[in-house]
């Protein structure tokens, strides 16, 4: 992923724009993964407010890294999946 991507990604995942000084160890809590129970054809969602990355079933690794390749444009990623 590009440092683009990566920026996008925490902001979807957290509603933080950039790290603290201190990097991850300075966010209000820990980086939480979740699996969901939407079908897998769904985007993975999220719970800013607790940190957390929820992931349908997905049938394969390839199916991962297009959904997160899908939410970390930034037109996507930035607005929460809304136009």
């Amino acid at each position: 992923m590009s440092a683009e991507q990566r920026k996008v990604l925490l902001f979807f995942w957290t509603s933080v724009k950039y790290l603290p000084v201190e990097g991850f160890r300075g966010l209000a809590s820990r980086l939480y993964i979740y699996r969901s129970s939407e079908p897998h054809d769904h985007l993975p969602s999220s719970h800013t407010c607790f940190y957390r990355l929820c992931f349908p079933p997905y049938p394969s690794m390839a199916v991962v890294r297009e959904r997160i390749q899908i939410i970390t444009q930034e037109h996507i990623g930035s607005s929460f999946g809304t136009w």
